[in-house]
């Protein structure tokens, strides 16, 4: 089984569960063990987190695209696109804060890239893109 799916949603955070499970429900179908789909899921969700928190400004009006795409064989791989009509943020800006400073926050783009195999912002038409891609590990 090779999930794919695609979907717009308003950038609202009750709707980031829902997003969540459908990742790690197809996460797991093509081959990924339960902590490996949960972690997957976790960088997924503090992606659309930030959307909302960065982009949007915490605008629930916004809305997010989200692409799913998967293979089982040779290897199991899930490879997902975020875009967002949101504000756009300056590439360099998009980096994981110095571990070592004490405070909440500004983790997301560490555990993304700790996560993911790779990660990838970039500018689109309306907004920001960030494109994903899991393989399983042996």
């Amino acid at each position: 089984m090779n999930p794919y799916f695609k979907i717009s949603f308003p950038a609202n955070p009750s709707w980031f569960k829902t997003i969540r499970n459908l990742v790690l429900t197809a996460t797991k179908d093509v081959g990924f063990s339960d902590q490996d789909a949960s972690q997957v899921s976790l960088a997924i969700d503090e992606a659309l987190c930030n959307i909302y928190r960065h982009g949007y400004k915490g605008n629930a009006d916004g809305v997010i695209e989200f692409e799913f795409n998967s293979k089982a064989d040779p290897k199991p791989m899930v490879q997902m696109t975020i875009l967002d009509e949101g504000e756009k943020v300056p590439l360099d800006a998009i980096q994981s804060r110095d571990l070592d400073e004490l405070r909440p926050g500004g983790l997301g783009v560490h555990l993304i890239t700790t996560i993911m195999d790779e990660a990838t912002w970039s500018h689109s038409d309306n907004g920001m893109r960030l494109d994903v891609v899991k393989q399983k590990q042996d």
